[in-house]
């Protein structure tokens, strides 16, 4: 017995929502980092980020089901996929107010930032539970659309089976998460607010001398990794929400890993893509190879034939990464310390 069509492609398929996801979470401890503002509340900007794209699909959705069943945002595949442009904007937009509660209490207040963005993953889980409890009246952690259909496919049928189950979901926010990572690793690398960026993270009092406004590009770096960080939430969990069933408001350690990730990458644009690319393929192959194994005949029980098992490679992984690579990482000097002109 060996992979199917329908296993290879739903590996690329996961492979491909997971990199995607994972990169611009990454991405989102990378530019928050890199202006010197500890980013620990990744996991509360992607949970509260796919909430609010989610939510506002659900909303709207049901409420045009309702008045005009046939209209075209919830009945056509073009209308679909803006829809979902519309959603991924929002997941952006509420990740950027969700950053200022980093940003404010970081950099206004100087407080602990680890501690700060340890209490706004639990946060964000909270404020979203009781929303999503008062939207559908249940009091349950679970997201769903319900009725409302929205599985309308990016691309036709082929009839070419791994082709099909590779890109079958894919939607427009795939597209954006793509596009969004390049305009990413363009900025960081190739244009003179990444270098200030990068200049705030190392030596902020050399970057204020030369007239950058270290506190506000910190505002911004901080700002722009939560919304890269939303995004990934939404890329990943509006897949599980509308083409698996539901999930729960939780990112399921995914805010922990992307940080293992940057770490790995050396919070270096281009390593960190890579790094990515490689816990997305153990995050992939978990539940391809899981449903595989259930096929298996029925024996004695182990831990290669544990679901667990396969569910927990990832992290088993930058777990053991942390403790091979960290020792060679070069964090931005200044990461963490806030900044005090007058101390100049």
């Amino acid at each position: 017995m060996g992979f199917t069509a329908y296993d290879w492609g739903s590996l690329v398929r996961y492979f491909i929502i997971y990199g995607i996801g994972f990169i611009l979470g990454s991405y989102g401890g990378l530019y928050s980092e890199c202006s010197g503002i500890i980013n620990i509340a990744l996991e509360g900007s992607m949970v509260f980020g796919a909430f609010s794209g989610v939510i506002f699909m659900k909303l709207l959705g049901e409420a045009l089901q309702k008045t005009n069943p046939d209209h075209f945002l919830i009945a056509t595949p073009a209308g679909v996929q803006l829809f979902f442009l519309i959603a991924a904007l929002i997941a952006i937009l509420a990740a950027i107010v969700f950053s200022f509660l980093l940003s404010v209490v970081s950099i206004k207040l100087k407080a602990d930032q680890t501690i700060v963005g340890t209490a706004l993953n639990t946060l964000a889980v909270a404020i979203c539970t009781i929303i999503n409890t008062s939207i559908t009246g249940i009091d349950s952690p679970e997201v769903s659309l319900g009725s409302l259909d929205l599985s309308q496919q990016l691309l036709p049928d082929t009839g070419n089976q791994f082709f099909d189950f590779a890109f079958q979901g894919m939607n427009v926010a795939i597209l954006i998460g793509v596009i969004t990572i390049v305009l990413l690793w363009l900025t960081m690398n190739k244009t003179r607010f990444g270098l200030r960026l990068r200049a705030c993270g190392e030596n902020p009092a050399a970057a204020d001398s030369v007239g950058i406004n270290v506190n506000k590009m910190r505002y911004l770096g901080t700002a722009i990794g939560c919304a890269a960080a939303g995004l990934g939430g939404f890329v990943i969990f509006s897949y599980f929400d509308i083409f698996i069933g539901n999930w729960q408001i939780d990112a399921l350690g995914y805010g922990f890993l992307v940080l293992a990730i940057e770490i790995f990458g050396n919070w270096k644009a281009t390593n960190i893509i890579f790094a990515a690319l490689f816990f997305a393929f153990f995050s992939a192959f978990a539940p391809v190879f899981t449903s595989y194994i259930s096929s298996f005949p029925s024996g004695e029980p182990s831990i290669f034939t544990s679901r667990a098992f396969y569910y927990m490679l990832p992290y088993l992984l930058a777990f053991l990464s942390l403790i091979f690579f960290s020792k060679h990482s070069h964090a931005p000097k200044a990461e963490g310390i806030p900044y005090d002109k007058s101390s100049r």
